[in-house]
């Protein structure tokens, strides 16, 4: 333990706190061109978010794909280095000793450059990156295929009625990102309809949101990526309420996130909480309809009520007039 005092001096000192600045900015992850992920929005709480996107994520990728075992990677280490360490004792029992020295150093720069390399490019599955906007979270992915990942998440929901989030708003797959400028975000957009719309017509519709980025311009943009899904196939139509592709453009400071979904608008917009409760909608719905009814058969009711009273002081008046004038012919 260092002393109290030693200890204010370094909190004191500002190259200690620029330093400690510097290299927690440092360990964070950041959006880069030509990855691959989900784009998760939530209320207030952004860390309970990205918890619950890694839960969500590992438990259906383990579904999916099968489980991820990092406890199994040392074991195979072991096996490898004990197979590799036979194999050169036995190269080395027939050479002299100063070639085995030279072929040890070898050996052992290409050992380094191999864990260089492991260290480098390790594969996480799943991974939190910074977007520096509020309420908006991107898990960054290693799967070929996020959007197989989103649907089956969203389809178990649907079916079971169990969000299993509660601050997670929306979960939705990203395909691909690029700088937000029009040519980076019409060549992605280019090489991604041509997976989606080239084959055969289809509907399609596009949903455009920005954040903290004025220099986007929502006409400017549809208008050039319809120009470009038509230019795929001729056959391909507009439709805003029933598109059976939806093209998902989020844009957020100077980067835009990309992807196709298939149905986006019957699955409520990928909401999960909108998924996992529709009954409470419907039933509030009938609830208001029956209770309209209910008022209009009331009100129905009343004014049949004071119908009659009407009709029978009506009756009433008829009836006096008539002994009115029975008994002015009887004098």
């Amino acid at each position: 333990m260092e002393p109290s005092a030693k200890k204010s001096k370094m909190v004191k000192n500002p190259n200690f706190k620029n330093n400690k600045k510097k290299y927690f900015h440092t360990k964070r992850q950041v959006l880069q061109p030509g990855q691959r992920g989900f784009f998760a929005t939530c209320n207030i709480n952004e860390k309970a978010c990205v918890r619950e996107c890694y839960n969500l994520l590992n438990h259906y990728a383990d579904l999916l794909y099968g489980p991820a075992n990092p406890e199994n990677e040392p074991e195979r280490k072991k096996k490898d280095e004990e197979g590799a360490a036979g194999g050169e004792a036995g190269e080395d029992a027939g050479k002299p000793a100063g070639a085995t020295i030279s072929d040890d150093d070898d050996d052992l720069e290409a050992a380094t450059a191999k864990l260089r390399e492991k260290l480098v490019q390790r594969n996480v599955r799943f991974q939190n990156v910074d977007t520096n906007t509020t309420n908006c979270v991107f898990i960054r992915t290693h799967l070929e295929d996020p959007v197989a990942l989103g649907k089956h998440i969203v389809n178990d929901i649907a079916t079971t009625g169990k969000s299993m989030s509660r601050f997670v708003l929306r979960l939705v797959p990203i395909e691909t990102v690029c700088r937000a400028n029009m040519p980076d975000i019409i060549s992605a957009a280019g090489v991604l309809f041509d997976k989606h719309f080239l084959k055969e017509p289809t509907s399609y519709g596009i949903i455009f949101n920005h954040r903290y980025n004025q220099q986007i311009k929502r006409d400017q943009i549809i208008t050039q990526l319809a120009e470009l899904v038509n230019s795929k196939n001729v056959g391909n139509t507009v439709s805003l309420k029933e598109a059976k592709k939806s093209i998902i453009v989020e844009v957020m400071r100077g980067w835009c996130l990309l992807s196709v979904i298939d149905n986006y608008l019957e699955c409520k917009k990928f909401n999960l909480a909108e998924l996992a409760n529709p009954s409470e909608k419907k039933s509030s719905g009938e609830g208001d309809s029956k209770s309209d009814k209910s008022l209009a058969e009331a009100a129905g009711d009343a004014k049949s009520e004071e119908a009659k009273e009407e009709l029978a002081k009506e009756d009433g008046k008829s009836q006096s007039d008539e002994e009115d004038k029975m008994a002015s012919q009887t004098k």
